[in-house]
């Protein structure tokens, strides 16, 4: 009995002693900023009560996205094509984006706004698993109201959920830099 005490001390030592150290929750959460900026390419599934969205990003200006499995852009630069009824359109791109911009942005933001952490009150909300990854949790609640749930490993989201007027959002991120090219339709 003693012997299985030690050896379960023993191991809840080893773990909580390569546990990575943090900062403060606005410092973990700038740093993560700025890692996620550093990122290539990544994939993100966006769930929000309009529907699903499945989206490769590659930086700085190519994406795949598709709509409730159903509508696919691909922009390239200030190309974009669009499949909606089984062929490609090759259409112009409108001043800033149109309708694709704002789920671009907020997968590229991570569910916050442009300016960032400093616009957010967060808490740091300790160690959690997320479909069997250990990540660390963040909650953050924005100037008007609005709140996201992070859930960050090594130092990227793993998940966002952000909830503001406009509803739910869930962000799943994938496949950090390891998007394969985005090329036109053919």
């Amino acid at each position: 009995m003693r012997s299985l005490l030690l050896v379960l001390l023993f191991a809840s030592m080893t773990i909580l002693g390569t546990a990575p150290a943090y900062a403060d929750a606005t410092s973990d959460m700038a740093a993560m900023g700025q890692a996620f900026a550093g990122v290539h390419s990544f994939h993100a599934d966006i769930t929000t009560s309009r529907g699903t969205m499945s989206m490769d990003m590659i930086q700085p200006d190519k994406f795949h996205m598709t709509m409730n499995g159903k509508m696919q852009m691909i922009k390239i630069g200030s190309d974009m094509w669009v499949n909606s009824g089984g062929s490609w359109q090759h259409l112009p791109m409108m001043p800033g984006g149109g309708m694709v911009q704002r789920p671009m942005d907020m997968a590229r933001n991570a569910g916050m706004s442009a300016s960032g952490p400093s616009d957010y009150a967060i808490t740091d909300l300790g160690p959690a698993m997320l479909d069997g990854v250990l990540t660390h949790k963040y909650h953050l609640v924005g100037k008007t109201g609005d709140t996201v749930d992070m859930w960050v490993s090594k130092n990227l989201p793993v998940q966002v959920q952000a909830t503001g007027k406009q509803g739910t959002a869930t962000i799943t991120y994938s496949e950090y830099n390891s998007v394969p090219d985005i090329t036109p339709p053919a």
